[in-house]
């Protein structure tokens, strides 16, 4: 059964941030409300994080599931010089700084840089307001884009195997090799329902809801099986695995 594993992010918000509540946005011109308004929807698009705009009084969140941003826009740049032939050669460039918090007043990570540049062509007739605007945010596109790729885990595809001893447990192996796990979810969790005494049970369900994202049941599951059936190193190491990622210490906030 292969399971997609999350491998680190270049800024580690831990394993189980999926909202990033933006605490400030500050810049030159109207540069923060486009960041802003760039930033919730690329993540909406990514799929990965939700952005919510910080109000002042909220109660902190305290569950790991919220990160506190706060961005700069430290360039926001356009120049469109003549180019060899006559023509304007238009350009934008974007710098962002990123600081994390695990609380809205921090303290705050060192800050990460991201930016983008924008390059474009065109008659020096054909130059106008909406061109820099349109690179202006195209720049803030790239700049956005590659925040989220650094805060994100990269997905990681692992080859794990199946305790399929008895044979009930054979079609929702079946099912998970298929890679439909929804049904192989169902199947194993119907055996377990009926059979608690079968550590297997208990670990091949663990698998299958942790490649569906929910972590803390995997390792409660993992660590029935464990309590189970002891000496199986199979379901230790599933446990160290998914108690790793979500006990670890983030190193992308201060500590």
């Amino acid at each position: 059964m292969r399971v997609s594993r999350p491998a680190p992010a270049v800024v580690d918000l831990g394993p189980r941030a999926r909202v990033l509540s933006l605490v400030s946005v500050d810049g030159p011109d109207g540069a923060p409300a486009v960041v802003a308004h760039t930033l919730e929807g690329r993540a909406a698009r990514q799929g990965y994080f939700r952005v919510e705009a910080w109000r002042p009084g909220a109660a902190v969140d305290t569950s790991g599931r919220r990160a506190y941003l706060a961005l700069e826009v430290t360039e926001w740049s356009f120049s469109s010089p003549h180019g060899a032939q006559g023509e304007d050669e238009p350009q934008a460039r974007v710098r962002l700084l990123a600081r994390l918090a695990r609380a809205p007043d921090g303290p705050w990570s060192e800050p990460y840089e991201t930016g983008g540049l924008v390059e474009g062509t065109e008659s020096a007739s054909d130059a106008s307001r909406a061109a820099r605007e349109q690179l202006l945010l195209e720049s803030s596109l790239r700049a956005v884009d590659d925040l989220l790729r650094a805060l994100a885990p990269r997905p990681r595809v692992e080859e794990v195997e199946l305790d399929v001893d008895s044979p009930l447990l054979k079609p929702g192996a079946t099912a998970a090799a298929r890679g439909e796990l929804e049904e192989a979810r169902q199947s194993f969790e119907s055996v377990h329902e009926r059979h608690p005494e079968l550590a297997a049970a208990a670990y091949d369900l663990g698998l299958v809801v942790e490649a569906l994202g929910d972590w803390e049941r995997a390792e409660a599951l993992y660590a029935e099986a464990v309590s189970r059936k002891a000496d199986d190193r199979l379901y230790r190491d599933a446990l160290e695995s998914v108690r790793a990622r979500l006990h670890g210490t983030p190193a992308g906030y201060p500590p």
